[in-house]
């Protein structure tokens, strides 16, 4: 199954425009977007409003004009922690008129038959120190030390202050990767988390920092999943030189993110790596 891939286009229509034409050009059967889809939008009093309306003014018509010219090529959307789940919640309208779906915390069959081939999502990050808390989780069992007198949800529907209580009482990420594992054969699913592993070149910051989820990476580690895609640190395949890397028998990838340009891969699932390609970085140093 021929893919493209990308993630961390931010609202960037140009971006979003340049990944459809790759999707066009490779004849792909599917593209996918590995989280924070829309613009980033911080004030709170706009922030959903701006949000909503990339969502219905430009994501919506590019997807149209994309379903028109290429109506057998399925389009996956994931969140990521810069996204309001009030504002995601409106692409529920990109679904019903079958323009792409929205994966986090789903499942589904790319593949049937004898050797099938499933998709997983997983929006959520460890927690970073931005507002935005509506795709963010512990990795840990505890809650680290963390101040939420700046920290929001918008859940139900209208952006809140985030109770650091209720934040803590949810499942981490270690806990939802293991109800995800038990919803299709790992060795078979294509697992599209918006976090990259810990303390790998997928994960690398400036300075060698590294801010990736341990508990995904003990996941990937422990279940040897068909295929992980990433996203979340954009700097990462410049800060290591890397974007694709193999934890045990995983191929992991984060194709990364810069302002202006697409960064943005393509592979066929019948021989990841040798058709693995990277719009910026061309092919994988193995």
């Amino acid at each position: 199954m021929r893919l493209v891939y990308s993630a961390d286009l931010h609202g960037e229509a140009a971006a979003y425009r340049a990944l459809l034409g790759l999707a066009s050009t490779t004849r792909a059967e599917a593209v996918i977007v590995g989280g924070d889809l829309l613009p980033h939008a911080i004030k709170l009093d706009t922030a959903l409003a701006i949000q909503q309306a990339f969502i219905q003014a430009e994501l919506q018509p590019l997807l149209r004009a994309f379903r028109a010219q290429q109506p057998e090529c399925a389009v996956y959307l994931l969140p990521g922690n810069d996204d309001w789940a009030a504002a995601v919640s409106n692409a529920v309208a990109l679904e019903q008129e079958g323009l792409a779906y929205l994966i986090h915390n789903q499942v589904v069959q790319l593949v049937a038959g004898d050797a099938p081939l499933w998709l997983v999502g997983y929006a959520c990050v460890p927690l970073t120190p931005f507002s935005i808390k509506d795709y963010e989780r512990r990795d840990a069992e505890t809650l680290p030390p963390f101040d939420f007198s700046m920290a929001y949800t918008s859940h139900s529907g209208t952006i809140e202050p985030a109770i650091a209580a209720r934040f803590a009482a949810l499942p981490s990420i270690a806990d939802d990767m293991a109800a995800l594992a038990q919803r299709s054969d790992p060795a078979r699913t294509i697992y599209v988390c918006h976090t990259p592993p810990a303390n790998t070149p997928l994960d690398q910051m400036p300075r060698g920092r590294h801010v990736g989820s341990q508990a995904l990476r003990a996941f990937i580690e422990q279940h040897t999943p068909f295929l992980t895609l990433h996203g979340h640190i954009h700097e990462a395949p410049e800060q290591s030189g890397q974007y694709a890397i193999r934890l045990g028998t995983t191929w992991c990838i984060n194709p990364g993110h810069r302002a202006g340009r697409l960064q943005a891969v393509t592979l066929d699932t019948d021989d990841i790596i040798g058709t693995l390609e990277h719009t910026v970085f061309g092919r994988p140093s193995v």
